[in-house]
């Protein structure tokens, strides 16, 4: 979702533009491009179905970007990954004047250089080398100064790279009639003309000045609720009877077992005296049963809602979410498994508006409760939440990329 959501809000804004927006996503998301009433082009097999398996779910719960990767693309899940991908990529850009493609799927840029329009790459954490901070995918996300950390990031980019190679070059042969990427990948010169747009806030991490021109921090892509949606009856009569209750949720991180992370959440709730809010997520925690009074479960809610009714939100540390949690203007707890979040989860400890993160393999009921009484409780805290969200609310990511894109588009013309 949190992959997905920022380009169906960048579609929003591209039609009130009066431009015609098609979406090619991963099929989980046909309803929610649907209910923002954006036409949809699926690719591939559904992602849902990758992230429950058992391989899968074991690497994110490691924690191990590398395990992760070793399990999610061995022969029979990168079949799943891959299958379908180049065909139905080239189905989706039928038609297409111009591209704007999440730079990890790099297969798109080679797409764009076949059919000659302007393209734009985006991105809702770093990937590009930088001597200013660690990678956000390897390395563990410790700061080992300028020239280590542009060497690392150097291995993240093969890292990313490397993952895609053998599907990338494959399509530019079988269905591009391109001359493959060398082995190392494509030079800076390949991408010099292509603007990528890092979607997050420069007030949370800011741009750093060995970056080449092309590359720009635009500010989050936010979301407002789809048109004509309200809050379920039930669920806005729970947040009336009683003071404002935190959010827990994982988004779309497999958590092991549901039933035990729940017993864990339920635990910690009660131990800090709060109500809470359970988002199932993809990982089912909830899902279907009875809870106690005092916590609320719901499959799917806007964040951009539901977020600023809460006293804190404890999720896994995605770039959306974080977002989502910053413009509210409230605490946020992080329980990060694996990649970038990590990364976004000192950024918050770093920015002064949550608590010290809590790995989620290392996640405790007690250690979950300490956290929410110190969200809850601490007042200078909450009040650095509510002025960095005041100012991120200010910043108009969408706006400032469409704004730098069209500017690349009429010179080009």
């Amino acid at each position: 979702m949190g992959d997905t959501q920022p380009f169906v809000s960048l579609g929003v804004r591209l039609k009130q533009l009066g431009h015609n927006v098609r979406l090619a996503a991963r099929p989980d998301f046909a309803a929610l491009a649907a209910s923002y009433d954006i036409e949809f082009a699926p690719l591939g097999n559904p992602y849902k179905s990758l992230l429950r398996s058992e391989e899968v779910a074991a690497g994110i719960g490691s924690g191990n970007m590398l395990k992760l990767v070793k399990e999610a693309l061995n022969s029979k899940q990168r079949r799943t990954f891959f299958d379908r991908l180049d065909t139905d990529a080239l189905r989706a850009v039928e038609g297409a004047e111009a591209i704007i493609y999440k730079s990890s799927w790099i297969p798109f840029s080679s797409i764009a250089e076949k059919l000659g329009v302007p393209s734009a790459a985006a991105m809702f954490m770093p990937l590009t080398r930088t001597g200013s901070f660690p990678s956000f995918l390897i390395g563990g996300g410790k700061d080992r100064g300028g020239t280590i950390n542009s060497l690392i990031w150097r291995m993240t980019e093969q890292f990313v790279w490397q993952v895609a190679r053998k599907f990338d070059n494959k399509m530019r042969h079988d269905l591009l009639d391109l001359t493959p990427l060398p082995f190392w990948g494509p030079s800076a010169r390949h991408f010099e003309q292509t603007p990528l747009f890092y979607a997050y806030s420069p007030t949370v991490l800011p741009r750093p000045t060995d970056w080449p021109g092309r590359i720009h921090v635009t500010g989050f892509w936010f979301s407002d609720p789809p048109p004509g949606w309200t809050p379920p009856s039930d669920l806005a009569a729970f947040l009336e009877n009683g003071p404002p209750p935190v959010y827990v949720g994982f988004g779309s991180m497999p958590s092991g077992s549901a039933e035990d992370t729940l017993k864990l959440i339920l635990k910690a709730l009660d131990l800090s005296g709060q109500r809470g809010i359970l988002l199932s997520g993809w990982a089912g925690i909830g899902e279907g049963l009875k809870l106690p009074e005092y916590a609320f479960g719901v499959q799917s809610v806007p964040h951009s809602w539901l977020f600023p009714r809460m006293s804190a939100v404890v999720h896994h540390g995605g770039a959306g979410t974080t977002g989502a949690g910053l413009r509210a203007g409230v605490p946020s707890v992080l329980t990060p498994f694996v990649a970038d979040q990590p990364n976004w989860a000192r950024r918050i400890e770093a920015l002064g508006v949550g608590p010290p993160p809590i790995p989620f393999r290392e996640l405790t009921a007690d250690l979950l409760a300490n956290a929410l009484r110190q969200a809850t409780a601490d007042s200078a805290m909450r009040q650095r939440a509510s002025e960095i969200g005041e100012h991120i609310r200010t910043e108009d990511g969408i706006g400032t990329a469409i704004d730098l894109f069209m500017r690349m588009v009429r010179r080009g013309a």
